[in-house]
C-alpha cells in the first residue's frame, strides 16, 4: 500500500471515529434530556405535605428512589428506557410507635409530568371483635393470590394448627385415641394441673383468638381461621415485631393491628389492612402498608425465638443463632433462604391490574426448610482412618453447611448424631478411645433395640433441657421447654463450624496381612427424641417428612500390611460384635 492510499484510509477511519463519538454524545444527551417527574406527597387526612416519603417507579426495584423534602416535594429522574407511561409510587415506612402511619399509593405518570400522590392514613382505632379471615377460597386470600396460596398449602405453616405430633404431645390424640400409642408417654394436659397453658396455640393457631392468645388450649382450636395454622393474615396483619425476642410471639414480641376501617355503608374493611416488605403495593381490594421488618430476620423471631417465661430456659434459639452467623455478617436474612426469590417475572395477584414484577420481588411461600428441600445435604462428613501399632485410628469432621443457624436448630426435641464403626472382615471392633453416644439416642423400651446407639462410638448434637414436670418431682432430662429449668447440655454445631472428633478401635490379635478394615460413619437427623418417636409410634409427620433421616455417610477401607500389625505395640483386644445400624435407620 502506497503513502497516498494509507493517508486516505486514515482519514476515513478518523471520520468514522468522529461519527461514532457524535452518535454516543447524542445518545447520552437524549438519555439526559428525558424530563424528570416532579410532584408532592400529601397526607390524605390533613392535606399537609409529607416529609421523607419514598418515591420511585412502581415494580422497578433497580430504578432510583428519592425522598420528599421539607416541602413534601420530589424530583424523580426518569431514564429513557422507562417508557412513555408508568406508575410512580410513594410510601412512608411504618412505625408502630408513630402517631400517624400511611398506606402506600401510586399514580400514573409520564416523563416531565407534575403529580400529586395522596397517602391515606391508617386508622389508629382498632376493631376489637375482628377475627382474621381465612386463606382458602372462595372468601379468603387465595382468591386473588393464587400462586402464593398454592405454595403455602404445601408448607409446614399451613399444617401448624393440625400438627398431629404436637397434638400427641399436648393432648395425646394427634395420631389416634388418647388411650392408644399417641396417648402413651409424655402428654402435656395429663401432666400439668389446670389451667393448662395456651402457649402452643399462640404460634400454631394465632388467628383463633388474637385478642387473648394464651387463653386457648391447643386442642380446642376450632374456627376455620384458627385451624388453617400460620396463614397469610397471621404474618401480614402483624404491624410490629419488637426487640423483646425471648417473649412468645403475641405475648410480648409481636402484635396484630386490626384497624377499624369501614365503607360508607358501615361494612368492615379491617381484613384489607395488611403489612409487607414492598413499598409500592396498590390494589383496590387491599390497604397495604410498607413495613421494613418484613424483610429482616426479626420478623421470624416472633415464633422462632422464645424462652420459658417462668424459668428463662431457652425454647427456640434460631434467631439468636442467626445473629452471630456468617449469614448475618453477609446481611443475609431468614427470608433469603426460606423464602427464595422466584426465577421468573410475574404478578403478586392473579386478578386486577397487578404489575409484572421481577423475580426479586416475588418469593416462595412454601417456606422450604433445610431438611425439606432447601438444602438436601445440611452437613458435610469427613472421615479418615489409619491402622498403626495394632489399632485403628479414626478422625471425623462434621461441617454445618447451613450458614444461618445451628445444626440442628428449632424446637428443643430436634437432635442429630454421628455414629462411627470399624470392622475387620465384617466383625465389629471394640472402641478403646473417643466419645460415645449419649443416653438420649436410645428409646424408652427396656433392652437394646435396632436404632439404639447409646454407648457406641460417636458424637451427639442436641440441646438437652432439664427440669421437673409441672415443677414437681425429680429433675428429668430431656424435657420440653415448658418444663425446662436449665440447659443440661448444648452440643449443636454453630453455622459454618466444624465438629472434629477422634476415635480408636482395637485390632484383634487374629488380624492378618491382606485382610480389610472397613470404617463407616453416619450422620442422622431426628425431628424428635427417639424415646418420643418410638413411644408415640411416629413414622412421618403431616408433611410426609420422616421423624428420622440419614443426612450423610462415608466409608473408608484399609488393607492390612505387615507394618500395621506390630505385635509389640498392639493392645491385643479381641473384636466383639456390638451391632450394626439397622437397614433404613
Amino acid at each position: 500500500m502506497n503513502a497516498p492510499q494509507l493517508s486516505g484510509q486514515r482519514r476515513r477511519l478518523g471520520r468514522l471515529c468522529l461519527l461514532a463519538c457524535a452518535l454516543m454524545l447524542v445518545a447520552a444527551q437524549g438519555l439526559a434530556q428525558v424530563a424528570p417527574v416532579r410532584g408532592v406527597v400529601t397526607d390524605g387526612g390533613s392535606g399537609a405535605v409529607i416529609v421523607g416519603a419514598r418515591v420511585h417507579i412502581r415494580a422497578s426495584p433497580d430504578t432510583v428512589v428519592v425522598l420528599t423534602g421539607a416541602d413534601g416535594r420530589f424530583e424523580l429522574p426518569i431514564s429513557q428506557g422507562s417508557g412513555s407511561s408508568f406508575q410512580v409510587s410513594a410510601a412512608v415506612p411504618y412505625a408502630a410507635d408513630a402517631a400517624t402511619n400511611f398506606e402506600t399509593n401510586a399514580v400514573s405518570a409520564s416523563p416531565g409530568a407534575e403529580v400529586t400522590i395522596v397517602l391515606r392514613r391508617i386508622p389508629t382505632a382498632q376493631n376489637t371483635t375482628y377475627q382474621p379471615i381465612v386463606a382458602a377460597p372462595p372468601s379468603g386470600c387465595g382468591v386473588c393470590h393464587t400462586e402464593q396460596y398454592a405454595q403455602w398449602q404445601s408448607s409446614n405453616h399451613a399444617h401448624a394448627a393440625g400438627n398431629a405430633w404436637v397434638r400427641d404431645l399436648y393432648s395425646g390424640d394427634g395420631t389416634g385415641a388418647a388411650t392408644g400409642p399417641s396417648g402413651d408417654g409424655y402428654v402435656f394436659l395429663e401432666n400439668h394441673a389446670p389451667p393448662a397453658t395456651g402457649f402452643c396455640a399462640t404460634c400454631h393457631a394465632a388467628n383463633e383468638r388474637p385478642a387473648d392468645p394464651a387463653s386457648l388450649r391447643f386442642n380446642d382450636v376450632a374456627s376455620a381461621p384458627g385451624l388453617e395454622g400460620v396463614t397469610c393474615t397471621t404474618c401480614h396483619q402483624l404491624h410490629e415485631v419488637n426487640d423483646n425476642v425471648e417473649a412468645i410471639h403475641l405475648l410480648g414480641n409481636a402484635e396484630f393491628s386490626f384497624p377499624a376501617s369501614t365503607t360508607g355503608g358501615g361494612a368492615s374493611l379491617t381484613h384489607q389492612h395488611v403489612w409487607g416488605p414492598l413499598d409500592d403495593v396498590v390494589f383496590p381490594q387491599m390497604r397495604p402498608a410498607y413495613a421494613p421488618v418484613f424483610a429482616i430476620s426479626r420478623l421470624c423471631a416472633s415464633c422462632h425465638q422464645y424462652q420459658n417465661p417462668t424459668t428463662g430456659a431457652p425454647g427456640q434459639e434460631t434467631y439468636s443463632e442467626w445473629l452471630t452467623s456468617p449469614a448475618a455478617s453477609a446481611n443475609q436474612h431468614c427470608q433469603d433462604c426460606h423464602m427464595p426469590m422466584a426465577t421468573t417475572p410475574g404478578r403478586l395477584a392473579s386478578v386486577g391490574q397487578a404489575p409484572v414484577r421481577p423475580g426479586s420481588q416475588r418469593h416462595d411461600h412454601s417456606f422450604p426448610g433445610v431438611y425439606s428441600g432447601r438444602l438436601q445435604n445440611p452437613v458435610e462428613l469427613g472421615l479418615t482412618a489409619q491402622v498403626t501399632a495394632g489399632r485403628v485410628e479414626v478422625d471425623t469432621s462434621v461441617l454445618n453447611r447451613v450458614l444461618g443457624h445451628n445444626f440442628p436448630t428449632g424446637v428443643d426435641v430436634r437432635n442429630a448424631f454421628l455414629l462411627v464403626q470399624a470392622s475387620l472382615q465384617g466383625q465389629l471392633l471394640e472402641q478403646t478411645t473417643g466419645d460415645r453416644l449419649p443416653f438420649w439416642v436410645d428409646d424408652a423400651v427396656a433392652g437394646q433395640q435396632p436404632g439404639d446407639y447409646s454407648g457406641y462410638a460417636g458424637r451427639g448434637y442436641a440441646k438437652v433441657l432439664q427440669g421437673r414436670i409441672d415443677g414437681q418431682g425429680e429433675l428429668q432430662k430431656p424435657v420440653p421447654f415448658i418444663d425446662a429449668e436449665s440447659v443440661f447440655s448444648n452440643t449443636t454445631i454453630a453455622p459454618g463450624a466444624t465438629d472434629h472428633a477422634q476415635f480408636a478401635f482395637a485390632l484383634p490379635s487374629s488380624a492378618q496381612v491382606g485382610q480389610t478394615i472397613e470404617v463407616r460413619a453416619w450422620v442422622y437427623y431426628r425431628r424428635a427424641w427417639r424415646s418420643i418417636a418410638v413411644t408415640k409410634n411416629w413414622v412421618v409427620n403431616n408433611d410426609g417428612e420422616p421423624w428420622e433421616r440419614l443426612v450423610a455417610q462415608s466409608t473408608v477401607n484399609r488393607v492390612l500390611d505387615a507394618t500395621m500389625l506390630d505385635k509389640l505395640m498392639a493392645d491385643g483386644f479381641e473384636g466383639g460384635a456390638i451391632g450394626v445400624p439397622a437397614q433404613g435407620e
